[in-house]
């Protein structure tokens, strides 16, 4: 190998003294047809062009089937054992370590995209904001001065593009516009310093807000024309959702400022927010392939939680090899309950959780992947071919961090209100209340029982295919994740070596693994 590179080098080499030896012209001859990127950045009109694509760069970076298909199956959210965008690789069990690789799209992506285009959406409101810097106004389509309108939204897209690179990655680069990488050499900060610049970042937008008047173009977010209180609303949805995500262990979770987490909630979104894709540049791999059966079902570990025939119990008793699909009885109107006694159909479909009687997955490959249930509450998107709105952060998930918060100040009733908001409504169950007893963080998600337990249910039932990595960021910071999973993703193999540091990774029961399943009270691990 070593000589087939020397050689191929020396050919290049070759070929490139020819190439030049023979050129008769001026080689600084500017090339007057590639595109004058100060120019561009020195036009007004040109320049909002130029930034309103930053929020699709980290849509693309995080929506894409890896990482947002890969992060379901490895909370077992999902369950698929198909090599593709790594998912057989990370979630089979027992957890391996993962070979941070730098080659094959199918490997690499899956820590290359989160990588790359957040950072491209910062880089590009690094440009946008210098250029404020040096005089430049932002005009839109009839004129008008909107400077502050692009501000605003190019400090929540940097808040955002930081704050998720924080929850994902064990460490990266913090770029604002004083940043001058001609100049600057960068220091690579941790995930806990990434995510509270996010934040900072964040509440730049909130204050900007606060002051200005103007209305997002609707293409900027696709089909959110936004008013600055909207946004505003939006941007403490992420910092909610930051500040909660961001711990890598029980403990971390445990010691977040649970008051501002409510703060920040109370003061959040109070419609969901969705994205409304156009299947062109606008679409989610996470609600396109991963709503296909085929590709993907829900993991027994998941919808299992909503079975009240003990059958569940005896699944999770069963060693990991010996377990396989079975059919779950619930009166949760989300789930499709009962025996198709072979016959494939039911007369009643649950309104999220559907049911496909033949399984795709090969057996070899773990049978414990089996499953009859998949998610179809968002089936649109798979049948109009990713033209459909897709939700990025629910009115629930705000909920949810609410009822945290109560249960961790002990004030059981107060959680209650905020769990019965969709288990009594959409659900179609009794409601809960400070009779069931708090719990603890340990107790796992059951239909029944504490409202720790029935808390964590419900976030992850209404919560299913939402924002990417949300069921494995809280799986790791209620300690619910099967043992040496990864916590944590490395930076990409590529950027490693540009940045002449050693490669690394994480999981299997090295670094960045999780711990062991914290036994609940019932002892169900």
């Amino acid at each position: 190998m070593f000589q087939e590179r020397a050689i191929l080098r020396l050919c290049l080499l070759v070929l490139s003294i020819l190439m030049f030896s023979s050129c008769q012209f001026d080689l600084n001859v500017p090339n007057l047809n590639e595109p004058d990127r100060e120019r561009a950045l020195s036009d007004p009109e040109s320049l909002e062009a130029y930034v309103r694509g930053a929020y699709l760069d980290y849509w693309y970076g995080t929506h894409w089937y890896s990482p947002s298909m890969t992060l379901s199956v490895m909370a077992d959210e999902g369950t698929s054992s198909w090599g593709n965008f790594q998912m057989r690789e990370l979630s089979s069990e027992p957890r391996r370590t993962w070979g941070n690789i730098n080659y094959g799209c199918n490997c690499c992506a899956v820590n290359r995209f989160p990588w790359r285009y957040p950072y491209k959406a910062i880089s590009v409101c690094c440009d946008g904001l210098k250029s404020i810097g040096r005089g430049v106004v932002f005009l839109d389509e009839d004129g008008i001065d909107q400077t502050d309108r692009a501000v605003a939204y190019m400090r929540f897209v940097m808040g955002v593009c930081h704050g998720w690179l924080g929850c994902f990655f064990d460490k990266g680069f913090i770029l604002d516009e004083t940043t001058d990488l001609e100049i600057d050499k960068l220091e690579l900060k941790s995930y806990t310093v990434l995510v509270n610049a996010g934040i900072a970042q964040l509440q730049e937008c909130i204050d900007l807000c606060e002051t200005g008047t103007f209305t997002l173009p609707a293409g900027w977010i696709k089909g959110n024309a936004l008013t600055q209180d909207e946004l505003k609303a939006l941007a403490h949805s992420y910092v909610a959702r930051f500040i909660a995500s961001v711990g890598r262990t029980v403990e971390e979770r445990n010691a977040a400022d649970w008051a501002a987490i409510k703060a920040h909630a109370d003061q959040g979104i109070n419609n969901d927010f969705l994205i409304f894709c156009d299947g062109d540049q606008w679409w989610s791999g996470l609600h396109y392939l991963g709503i296909a059966d085929g590709y993907m079902r829900s993991d027994m570990r998941h919808v299992g939680t909503a079975d009240t025939s003990g059958q569940h119990e005896a699944w999770m008793a069963t060693p990991v090899e010996n377990r396989t699909e079975y059919y779950i009885y619930t009166p949760d109107l989300r789930f499709t309950s009962g025996d198709s006694l072979g016959k494939g159909t039911f007369d009643q479909v649950g309104t999220d959780y559907w049911y496909k009687y033949r399984i795709p997955f090969r057996p070899e490959r773990g049978t414990y992947h089996f499953s009859y249930y998949y998610h179809g509450r968002y089936y649109d998107h798979l049948a109009t071919v990713a033209a459909s709105p897709v939700p990025e952060i629910k009115v629930t998930e705000l909920d949810m961090l609410r009822a945290e918060y109560y249960l961790r100040i002990g004030d059981g009733a107060s959680a209650a209100v905020e769990i019965n908001k969709t288990r009594t409504t959409r659900g179609g169950l009794e409601p809960v209340s400070a009779a069931d007893g708090i719990g603890s963080v340990s107790d796992k998600p059951r239909i029944f029982g504490s409202l720790w337990s029935t808390m964590k249910y419900e976030k992850n039932i209404e919560c299913d295919r939402t924002g990417v990595g949300l069921a494995w960021m809280d799986d790791r910071g209620w300690g619910d994740l099967v043992k040496n999973t990864l916590i944590h993703f490395p930076i990409p193999a590529r950027e490693l070596e540009i940045l002449m540091m050693d490669n690394y990774t994480f999981g299997g029961g090295g670094p960045g693994s999780a711990p062991v399943r914290m036994p609940s009270r019932d002892g169900w691990f």
